[in-house]
């Protein structure tokens, strides 16, 4: 009898756990889409007044906003950014999401991301996703991203370094964008460090091997070029796992667990995550932070797809 009554009050505990970890997502869709106020551009000009020689930002990738488990992981995340700064010792400048911020470029989809960016206490850039002009396969993607997030291929600077920003969304790098990205590189020569942010990566993130089908018409080229001009980081997303490797003396971190549905086992970065970086003088450091997806989205999904490949690595 005192078994059935602990069964009953364990389930019932149970039961509300994931019925309140509903909420935050639940609240979202009651949210009304926030005016656009802050492209890409003007927060670019915004951090051009920043002085001190310390600082820090956060990278996300992979948010895809428009659909409802990526969204509801996005909030979780957000939830844990914004407790960055909770002893105010570091500024946070900004925050940058790496590219298929939303999960189809559609309208709605963008409409949805505004009222993300928004629950986000930091300026927010963003760089242009595979997903994020999938709209009609055409123009019209792009005019989309333009229209709620700004440029897609744009340089700027805060502090001591200095940031770029490609599109690379096709998988593939023109002459003309090689051209400009070496044009930008020289331009960073004036400062400590040069960061570089886009979504696919140069180098497979499972091999970690500059190799791959996908990229090779460009990667070697581009690879070299970074390690030419001392590129301090490459930021990327893309894959959807957590990855990091160094060529020449380049750091390359592919982080692609913004909220989107993760399909690799956790062992193997796929894992909800964001990455910290400080920088402090000729000093940089990063950190990459795990989040739990949502109660309710762990015993859903995150908790069988592990038992998944558990199970496969016991009998294959």
């Amino acid at each position: 009898m005192k078994k059935n009554r602990l069964l009953k009050i364990v389930l019932i505990v149970f039961v509300l756990i994931n019925i309140y970890s509903f909420i935050p997502i639940v609240a979202f869709y009651f949210k009304k889409v926030p005016p656009i106020t802050m492209r890409n551009e003007d927060v670019a000009r915004r951090l051009k007044e920043n002085k001190d020689p310390y600082f820090s930002f956060i990278v996300v990738s992979d948010t895809g906003s428009g659909i409802f488990p990526a969204e509801a992981a996005t909030l979780k995340l957000i939830s844990q950014m914004n407790r960055e700064d909770r002893f105010k010792k570091i500024p946070i400048d900004f925050v940058i999401n790496i590219g298929d911020v939303t999960f189809r470029g559609k309208e709605s989809h963008y409409r949805n991301y505004l009222k993300i960016k928004e629950m986000v206490k930091f300026p927010v850039i963003d760089a242009i996703g595979n997903h994020d002009d999938d709209f009609d396969n055409g123009p019209k993607g792009l005019e989309l991203f333009n229209k709620y997030c700004g440029a897609e291929e744009f340089s700027f600077m805060d502090r001591n370094s200095y940031f770029i920003v490609l599109d690379d969304k096709d998988g593939d790098f023109k002459n003309r964008q090689f051209e400009w990205l070496e044009n930008e590189l020289i331009k960073a020569q004036n400062y400590k460090h040069t960061f570089i942010f886009m979504h696919k990566p140069p180098f497979n993130p499972y091999q970690q091997a500059w190799y791959r089908v996908e990229t090779n018409p460009w990667s070697h080229r581009f690879l070299k070029l970074c390690d030419k001009y001392n590129v301090r980081v490459v930021f990327s997303g893309h894959e959807n796992v957590s990855r990091v490797a160094k060529f020449g003396s380049v750091t390359y971190i592919v982080s692609g667990g913004g909220g989107t549905v993760l399909i690799q086992p956790s062992s193997e970065g796929g894992f909800l995550n964001y990455i910290f970086v400080k920088v402090n003088r000729d000093y940089v450091d990063y950190e990459i932070r795990k989040v739990t997806p949502p109660i309710w989205e762990f015993f859903a999904y995150y908790m069988w797809k592990d038992l998944l490949y558990f199970v496969r690595d016991i009998f294959i």
